[in-house]
């Protein structure tokens, strides 16, 4: 693995840290763009959004700790823009801006407040600041008092649009487990503990490891959407209840099927990478996939080999093995082609969106990280 985790940390640190604090930030008006031209490396979005904003910030947190020296530049410039462009007086944030960092509108999202709470955390852990530490309180409580659901978990958003998904609570969970380390206060245990059960409780299918996306509103039962199994937010979850289960110590049941149902349905075998979306009986729902799921896939797999009870290389091997195949289809080194046409068995020649560069960020910080930083997971005799 340690081939695989230098190759990684070189990309990041010497290939796409410092295209995007060249290209990808808007130095004078504040922000990140929200996507670059594959060639020209130029902006080619109308707008810019809280959503890559606060990736960005998690992209050059995680980038600095690798090495890339800049990265606290990209990262205080990150915050600028939060606390004077996108707070707004309720104590929550807006999600959309146009280039001049104008708000579009005074909706807010329950997903992009979750990674507002996440990339505080990761400026937190680089700056050792306290005012990241206080504003990250205020959002959860602002999250606990206005976003709350009146039946369980939290609302879509401000306003609250259905269907319910289980995508905003795993992002919570994702961001409360970043602030666990470093908060006095407990609550952001208390939400994980919350969330994990609620994930248990709802959005497992704990006979067949599928977890389903739309939901009706008591959560309860699934919305008039159909059904939607997505072989990314499998291999997501496989790494957040291993993190959960690192920093909590409570064991987690139901990783063995989730995991199993991964693969036995999920990889496309005429391509070799994932599908992007499946009923919940398993079939394919489409043909086309974005890069995504295969960092998702990565981290999956490296929390099943750092188990201790696998050598199995090979299943990281081939989840690799698809994430190179999307960034080295881009013609510049730092970039990434963002779909693929299974039915064509091609890529989409498109500009690369920078909120992906968060998913290829944690990927290869899951393999880039020491054998002692990750997560220990005694589950694989099950799987």
């Amino acid at each position: 693995m340690t081939k695989q985790a230098d190759k990684a940390r070189d990309w990041v640190v010497n290939c796409a840290a410092p295209l995007w604090f060249k290209y990808g930030i808007d130095w004078k008006q504040g922000g990140f763009y929200d996507a670059l031209d594959l060639d020209s490396c130029t902006n080619i979005a109308s707008r810019k959004r809280l959503r890559t904003a606060t990736r960005q910030i998690y992209v050059f947190s995680e980038a600095s700790r690798m090495g890339f020296h800049e990265g606290k530049a990209a990262v205080e410039h990150g915050l600028e823009f939060l606390y004077r462009r996108a707070r707004n007086g309720s104590g929550g944030y807006l999600s959309h801006f146009d280039l001049n960092c104008e708000p579009l509108s005074k909706d807010q999202d329950t997903y992009d407040l979750a990674f507002v709470l996440f990339s505080l955390a990761q400026a937190y852990q680089l700056l050792r600041r306290e005012q990241e530490r206080e504003e990250a309180l205020l959002v959860l409580r602002y999250l606990n008092t206005e976003l709350r659901h009146p039946i369980i978990g939290f609302l879509e958003g401000s306003p609250h649009r259905g269907p319910r998904r289980q995508n905003p609570h795993m992002h919570l969970l994702e961001a409360c487990l970043a602030w666990i380390p470093f908060d006095e206060t407990r609550g952001f245990r208390r939400v994980a503990d919350e969330l994990v059960s609620i994930f248990h409780q709802h959005f497992l299918n704990v006979t067949s490891g599928a977890i389903c996306e739309f939901f009706d509103e008591s959560l309860e039962g699934r919305s008039r959407v159909p059904e939607v199994v997505e072989p990314g937010h499998l291999l997501e979850w496989i790494w957040l209840l291993t993190q959960y289960w690192q920093a909590t110590g409570n064991p987690q049941p139901y990783i063995a099927q989730i995991y199993r149902f991964a693969h036995a349905f999920g990889k496309n075998p005429q391509t070799g990478l994932l599908f992007g979306e499946l009923d919940s009986q398993g079939n394919a729902l489409g043909s086309m996939v974005r890069l995504w799921p295969h960092t998702e896939w990565v981290r999956a797999e490296v929390s099943v080999l750092d188990g201790g009870q696998s050598k199995d290389m090979m299943q990281l091997e081939q989840a690799t093995t698809a994430l190179w195949r999307f960034l080295n289809a881009a013609p510049v080194s730092g970039l990434w082609l963002e779909r693929h046409d299974g039915l064509r068995n091609q890529f989409l020649s498109e500009p690369a969106p920078a909120t992906s560069l968060y998913h290829i960020v944690g990927a290869f910080s899951a393999l880039a990280a020491a054998p002692h930083d990750r997560a220990t997971a005694p589950f694989l005799k099950t799987i």
